[in-house]
């Protein structure tokens, strides 16, 4: 410190100090220019659905100033110009609305957004810490589960609340649908609101009563916090974007048995649902209004015990609990129709068993969607929907073993599943084999055997349409999933796509099976007709009769040392029921049973 130069820079730090600390001072006590920013809402969605597509932001101006005010994106870039140097009054709050685009008018990327306001006359830029959010992107959002599954809503004692969860943003109330999805495309028959705990709850009615059978998918529709709007599983439901166990199926009473034979004088086993009960049942040969057994049972499963003399047929278990109704066609194998009949060779009548439950519209995996081999895989163990016989059982199987029945004509039972599993009579014992009713789905493996069966010398009639064409796998009480309709039919004729007309006959071309006599050319009044459109390789027709001429739809032909007949209408076995008023198609029928009746 002795030193001249070095007490003079000492001084000169000491001074320097001092200057600093008074500036400092100085600057502290001097008012801001911009007392605060603002910014709300602090999301955004700028998607244009009109939901918090933009925020209202800006900032208060403390004195006059002449100011740019700008948004920046997360590197500093000026993205929108909102004020370009204007003189700007003071104590004045001020507020503009950002829309999420750029000075281009182009949605900005997703991020984080600052404001920044400059006074360029001074120098100074002063930057927000008060951020937006820009979110275009729509949030995950999944129905989770929906719970029971299975309700009867306005049954006694029964609960039908459904407790539905979602996973996704939480919403004060979230909106959830309701979509009946089993008779017909998916359509709203409710709406109503969740609360915030990411559930809601439904009480199993539509517009004030208790819904109706039949499946039931939900939706549920929220919004994150930039105000982006997510439906799940979609806005119109559908099969693929349903998740198992997110839906409802609403029985009232269902009856479920054997798809099988049922033995003469055993006991069939069958259970009511889908909740226990007290109920009536009774027995009755299919035409009958005789009841061959009765009583009453309480719970859900029980057995029936068929007549020890019952002559081979379809009976009908009928189960009543209080109002409701539900039945199930039993396929007995019994006693002959005739006693002449007892030690002869009969045809084997065959009910399309698997496309009963392969049309049979009910959710099995409780996704909200009915499950049909048209859609992938079925149970085999499931009821008809809404406690209903089959379908294509009133229209086609019916009459069919009605008229047998009612003209003494005597056939062994069976249906296409008990044939696939060696169940009941045999196909390799039967000189014919009649398919009662459209087997559009088949078995895979009973498929091969039957085309076999053909050529090795039996008779094939099949009264339905669309068939055959279908192999479908079964592994353990599961069928499917369904191949698509191969271009030929097992036997390897090909046909046309149903035709739907206005009522006409079929018009015999050629006979020398003589399955039509010689009679009138006319036969029957059909409105819908499956074409044939050519037979198997080398084959001729030995009796065709058509709508159209040269385009036959009643086709039989001879296949190796077999004979197929096709009848080429669905309405084929209509004709047949006793209201019915003409006589060619009964007059027809018996001859085609004559001749699957003939041992090979």
């Amino acid at each position: 410190m002795a030193k001249p130069l070095v007490r003079a820079a000492f001084a000169a730090l000491v001074l320097a100090t001092i200057v600093a600390f008074f500036v400092t001072q100085q600057l502290k006590s001097e008012f801001p220019l911009v007392l605060r920013f603002a910014a709300g809402p602090a999301d955004i969605s700028p998607n244009g659905d009109g939901f918090r597509d933009s925020s209202r932001l800006g900032f208060d101006l403390s004195s006059p100033a002449k100011i740019t005010f700008s948004i920046v994106d997360g590197e500093g870039n000026e993205v929108r110009r909102l004020v370009d140097n204007r003189q700007l009054a003071g104590d004045v709050r001020y507020r503009y609305t950002w829309d999420g685009r750029d000075d281009d008018r182009a949605v900005v990327r997703d991020g984080e957004y600052t404001m920044r306001v400059v006074r360029r006359d001074e120098g100074r830029v002063i930057n927000s810490i008060k951020k937006v959010d820009v979110d275009t992107r729509p949030p995950h959002v999944a129905i989770t589960s929906a719970r029971p599954g299975v309700i009867a809503p306005g049954e006694p004692g029964q609960d039908p609340r459904v407790h539905i969860r979602y996973r996704g943003p939480r919403n004060e109330a979230p909106e959830f649908r309701i979509f009946r999805t089993d008779d017909g495309p998916p359509r709203v028959v409710a709406r109503f609101r969740g609360g915030p705990s990411r559930s809601a709850l439904w009480h199993g009615s539509v517009r004030g009563r208790p819904a109706a059978a039949g499946s039931y998918a939900f939706t549920v529709t929220v919004r994150d916090r930039a105000g982006n709007r997510a439906v799940a599983p979609a806005d119109i439901p559908t099969a693929a974007s349903a998740r198992p166990g997110t839906g409802v199926l609403v029985r009232k009473l269902d009856l479920r048995g054997p798809l099988g034979v049922v033995a003469a004088g055993s006991l069939a086993p069958l259970e009511v649902g889908p909740f226990e009960r007290s109920f009536d049942f009774a027995l009755a040969r299919l035409g009958s209004r005789r009841v061959v057994r009765k009583g009453e049972r309480i719970g859900g499963r029980f057995r029936v015990k068929i007549p020890r003399r019952a002559k081979t047929g379809v009976f009908v278990v009928r189960v009543r609990a209080a109002r409701r109704r539900a039945q199930w066609p039993l396929v007995v194998a019994g006693l002959p129709q005739t006693r002449r009949a007892a030690n002869r060779p009969r045809p084997l009548v065959v009910l399309p068993a698997l496309s009963w439950q392969g049309h049979n519209a009910v959710d099995d995996d409780l996704d909200g969607f009915p499950d049909t081999l048209d859609r992938g895989r079925v149970r085999l163990a499931r009821p008809f929907a809404r406690g209903a016989l089959p379908s294509g059982f009133r229209s086609q199987v019916s009459p069919l073993l009605r008229f047998l029945d009612r003209e003494r004509l005597s056939y062994d039972l069976t249906t296409d599943l008990a044939l696939e599993l060696g169940d009941g009579p045999a196909l390799g014992n039967a000189p014919g084999v009649a398919f009662a009713g459209s087997a559009r789905w088949l078995p895979q493996r009973l498929e091969r055997r039957l085309g076999r069966y053909a050529e090795g010398g039996g008779r094939v009639a099949s009264f339905g349409s669309d068939a055959l064409r279908r192999p479908v796998p079964l592994s353990r009480g599961v069928a499917g999933p369904a191949s698509g309709p191969r271009p030929q039919n097992v036997f390897g004729e090909r046909t046309h796509r149903l035709l739907r007309t206005s009522a006409a006959p079929l018009v015999v071309e050629d006979d020398r099976l003589g399955l039509f006599g010689g009679a009138d050319r006319f036969v029957g009044e059909f409105r819908t007709f499956e074409p044939s459109a050519a037979l198997p390789r080398g084959m001729e027709p030995l009796t065709a009769a058509g709508r159209d001429p040269g385009e036959p739809d009643f086709v039989a032909y001879r296949l190796g040392k077999g004979i197929v007949v096709r009848a080429g209408t669905p309405q084929w076995a209509g004709q047949l029921s006793e209201s019915a008023l003409g006589v060619e198609v009964p007059r027809a029928m018996k001859r085609i049973w004559r001749l699957l009746s003939f041992a090979r």
